[in-house]
């Protein structure tokens, strides 16, 4: 039996139940947020929209629509239609997800990531935003577990598609696909493990001129403020193991017999384990990555990664809460790192929470935010 396009759309609307939410402008003062970040020279920072809850970002082609994934069930798109700096069009797409909180665009589909699948959109999602998001699910045996279950994903220059899956425990041993970066082509065929030994990765992009893989990975809690790091890691290879449950970043040995997963045993640690290339401070929950491909910022910035640090929530001086960049030489290494932006947080007390980091077409960078419910705008210049 053939279902049409237009059938598929009433039927989705009727069963999730989504609806749209009208253009809105910014209508909450967020100057004392602002006022307070710290960038270098020449950058500033505002408002691009006001967005609930809003995560994992990605910015659709031609027409710079950008979609918002949520891990409370919600996608969202913006618009800025007169190209000055602020969205004028946010329509809330669809409600009633599986925590959808990867989303990835080509070839004019949306593809979002939730909890137990990876579904695409059988039409364009970007050109007329009054329609629904219909989703059909391309690969539906994720597991489906909360504790770290929030999906990233990212088309790679190989036109794959690339998604995390984090594990559901502080030290365990992964089952099945948990703990892992892999990857798929565009219809959910041809899957490949890329990068085993992961705890949660909730970040990645490629490398502009190499085209290698970089990910964030998240050291587990509950060994005190300081270990282990989290990571900044770099795949050379696909089927490389990073360590987890047995290494937290360079030198920290995980305690194995604290294993949480009673169904499966930590057994000897694998040979060849890959250390990160940058070590970032215990617990502030380093998230979302882009490298700047753009020509706004100055050229020294060309080619390096922007890292959003969620910031900490179990550690007893709280750290993160900020923007990181990452420097990289002409070879393609990170070489190291150093504060981008920060300010969201002053005196133990947090007022911003940056999630995911995503470029638009002028090059001035997109930033979420879920605690302060805004997609930020950082540019450089007039």
């Amino acid at each position: 039996m053939s279902i049409r396009v237009g059938q598929l759309i009433g039927m989705v609307i009727i069963a999730s139940g989504l609806f749209f939410s009208p253009a809105t402008g910014i209508a909450a003062d967020f100057s004392n947020i602002l006022n307070k970040i710290k960038l270098p020279p020449g950058f500033k920072i505002s408002i691009f929209a006001e967005v609930p809850k809003a995560r994992s970002l990605v910015v659709g082609a031609p027409l710079n629509t950008v979609f918002v994934g949520s891990r409370h069930g919600t996608l969202h798109t913006l618009r800025d239609t007169n190209r000055d700096g602020v969205a004028d069009e946010v329509k809330l797409r669809s409600k009633g997800l599986n925590v959808p909180n990867g989303v990835a665009f080509q070839d004019g589909i949306l593809y979002v990531a939730e909890m137990d699948k990876v579904s695409s959109s059988p039409i364009p999602a970007e050109f007329d935003t009054s329609l629904p998001v219909p989703l059909i699910p391309i690969k539906a045996d994720l597991p489906n577990k909360f504790l770290h279950g929030w999906r990233y994903m990212k088309f790679g220059p190989d036109r794959k598609l690339y998604v995390s899956i984090g594990t559901p425990y502080n030290i365990g041993m992964p089952e099945g696909l948990e703990g892992s970066i892999f990857r798929m082509d565009a219809n959910g065929k041809n899957i490949e493990t890329v990068a085993k030994g992961v705890r949660n990765s909730v970040g990645f992009d490629f490398h502009p001129k190499t085209g290698d893989l970089f990910f964030t990975d998240n050291g587990a809690d509950g060994m005190g403020d300081d270990i282990p790091p989290d990571e900044f890691n770099h795949v050379t290879k696909a089927g490389q193991h990073f360590g987890y449950p047995y290494m937290g970043g360079k030198s920290v040995k995980l305690p194995t017999n604290k294993n949480e997963n009673k169904n499966k045993k930590i057994g000897k640690a694998p040979a060849g384990i890959v250390a990160p290339v940058i070590e970032f401070q215990a617990h502030s929950a380093n998230l979302g990555v882009h490298f700047y491909r753009g020509r706004q910022f100055p050229a020294k910035y060309k080619n390096d990664a922007f890292v959003a640090q969620h910031g900490s929530w179990n550690r007893s001086s709280p750290v993160g809460y900020q923007i990181m960049r990452i420097r990289f030489n002409d070879k393609g290494e990170a070489v190291g790192k150093e504060v981008f932006a920060n300010g969201w947080l002053k005196n133990g007390t947090a007022n911003g929470r940056p999630v995911d980091i995503a470029e638009l077409g002028d090059g001035s960078l997109l930033v979420s935010d879920d605690f302060a419910n805004v997609v930020y705008r950082i540019s450089y210049g007039k």
